[in-house]
């Protein structure tokens, strides 16, 4: 009978089982077994994995949302977005000002790879500016209700936290020039140059850039991990690579339709790896959204070979939504590959082997 067929072994994925036989479905039933698309599958890895000593690891949740495990045990996150497709308006939102749209449609193209509600530890949340997509309602009542982790942002971006009911004892301040010691890292708060998170707001508004945005360098036993947000490229950079060695640079890529700056180009994402002399980039941010997609092999194939002809020193990592990134263990894989399952192949089992 269907109804004995177990749902799940465990690893928060749906039994083929289970789908292939008939019970009762309505569209709340359908939500909560399609919703979100990889379960919790993601959470018991990131939660089990057990970092190396001198290790780093980064997995990509897809669009600019991140998870950072230390080799201490600590697990954060930086700009999760769970939310759905939406749209903007003229009123408030800085690329519709940049335009003259009335409005935007932001269509999703990332699953959701991991359960927000369902982390059984989280030691922090990073929001690098106020957008809806790098401070999330969705990510941030599911951490506020289910963990004691604080929240981190600019100005803008408490504002908006306190709005979401998150009570000021778990607010920090990330103010540009400050720090704070987390689980397994310092995390330094520094200058972002996000030209749009600045004309983000009710109003003919043009933000300080250190009340608007903010990068976050998490200072680890295995290096330095820049999270730059959605900045744009600003020569003003050479102040961070004149104070820090950077080891990874995460920052946004795009493609933008004539007149509406958003995401860097392919080109200024290498520029800003230059000026920072980081020793690997990693672009997020193309594969999410509909309209500054483009192609977003093309965007890669530019982007790693305006790196490679002009800066060989530099290496990049291409990542694959859902994908693990250790360093410095990876960082000369240049591209992620899921992993096939074959480790669990047995040919002794197979149907070749039984004739």
């Amino acid at each position: 009978m269907a109804n004995n067929v177990p749902k799940s072994d465990g690893r928060g994925i749906i039994s083929g089982a289970y789908v292939n036989q008939d019970h009762p479905i309505d569209r709340t039933q359908w939500l909560e077994d399609s919703f979100p698309e990889w379960g919790t599958f993601l959470n018991q890895e990131i939660e089990s994995y057990q970092v190396p000593k001198g290790q780093v690891s980064l997995w990509w949740c897809g669009g600019p949302s991140w998870v950072l495990k230390t080799d201490e045990g600590g697990i954060f996150f930086i700009d999760q977005y769970c939310g759905p497709s939406m749209y903007t308006e003229l009123y408030y939102c800085g690329v519709c000002k940049q335009s003259g749209a009335d409005s935007i449609n932001w269509i999703r193209l990332n699953p959701q790879v991991i359960d927000p509600w369902r982390f059984n530890q989280l030691d922090g949340v990073f929001c690098t500016h106020a957008h809806q997509d790098h401070c999330d309602l969705y990510a941030v009542k599911a951490a506020l209700q289910t963990t004691n982790a604080p929240f981190y942002g600019p100005p803008t971006a408490v504002e908006k936290l306190k709005g979401f009911g998150v009570p000021d004892d778990r607010i920090v301040l990330a103010k540009v020039g400050e720090s704070v010691k987390v689980k397994g890292a310092e995390v330094e708060f520094l200058i972002c140059y996000d030209q749009t998170a600045i004309k983000t707001g009710e109003g003919d508004v043009l933000l300080p850039f250190e009340q608007a945005a903010c990068c976050y360098l998490f200072k680890t036993s295995a290096g330095n991990i820049l999270f730059m947000g959605d900045t744009w490229y600003h020569d003003g950079y050479v102040a961070i690579r004149d104070k820090y060695d950077i080891d990874v640079a995460i920052f946004d890529m795009g493609s933008n339709a004539p007149g509406a700056t958003d995401k860097m180009t392919p080109y200024d994402c290498a520029r800003v790896g230059q000026i920072l002399q980081a020793k690997v980039l990693i672009p997020d941010h193309y594969d999410n959204w509909a309209n500054t997609a483009g192609d977003p092999e093309l965007l890669v194939k530019q982007f790693e070979r305006i790196v490679s002809e002009n800066t060989p020193e530099i290496k990049t990592m291409i990542m694959r939504c859902g994908g693990r990134f250790n360093y410095p263990a990876d960082k000369d894989k240049g591209r992620y590959r899921y992993p096939d399952g074959s480790e669990n192949y047995d040919f002794s089992k197979s149907v070749f082997a039984k004739k």
